[in-house]
């Protein structure tokens, strides 16, 4: 199969690339770009946005800040990279409309996708896409999620001294590691609305080289 051929060398082919774009299209992406890692904007100011005001996942989730390396340790590992697939994930949910109308009808309640399995979602996307390019002989791959990690219905206290129950899953999100998804998926050319009137996009990455 071709999802398992083995590419010789470390550094990505265009057909490497293209490759992974298409696959993550077949699973599911609304969007896959292909971008330079140079487009990735890193900027400590968001990583102050997870302690102020403080998020509930704050020092909660072990793939959460502050249990993750900083914004300058990343930033310096980045620069080691060359090319990432930025993905996102898009369907019809106005929170607005779920917050202002409280007899939202049956069958509109059934149409709307939850923000929390468009999360699942993308979380399982971008664990296939980084599997698959490792598989294909880029074994720095690495993946990044869009808000805290799910897998759990509750994570692992980082004080209780237990290990992470899905190791090889958990991910950390963009934003968690000081990535401005919005200026980032500005440079890729792909939209991200503020605006709960919006059709919601959930962003990813996999970092390549």
């Amino acid at each position: 199969m071709e999802g398992a051929e083995k590419v010789s060398g470390l550094k990505s082919t265009e057909k490497d690339l293209k490759y992974l774009a298409a696959d993550a299209k077949r699973h599911g992406a609304t969007y896959a770009r292909i971008i330079s890692a140079k487009d990735i904007v890193v900027d400590r100011r968001v990583r102050l946005k997870c302690a102020i005001p403080i998020c509930s996942s704050y020092g909660r989730h072990l793939m959460c800040p502050p249990n993750l390396m900083s914004v300058d340790e990343f930033k310096a590992i980045l620069s080691s990279y060359e090319k990432a697939l930025i993905v996102q994930i898009e369907a019809d949910y106005n929170s607005s409309d779920r917050s202002k109308n409280k007899s939202l009808s049956k069958e509109l309640e059934d149409e709307i996708v939850e923000p929390n399995e468009l999360m699942k979602e993308l979380h399982g996307l971008v664990n296939h896409v980084e599997a698959l390019a490792f598989k294909r002989g880029l074994y720095f791959a690495t993946g990044l999620i869009g808000g805290e990690c799910m897998l759990c219905p509750e994570c692992v206290s980082p004080r209780s001294g237990k290990s992470c129950r899905h190791p090889f899953e958990a991910r950390p999100s963009m934003e968690a590691m000081g990535i401005d998804v919005l200026r980032t998926c500005e440079n890729a050319g792909l939209k991200v609305s503020l605006s709960s009137r919006e059709p919601v996009r959930w962003t990813g990455l996999i970092l390549l080289d």
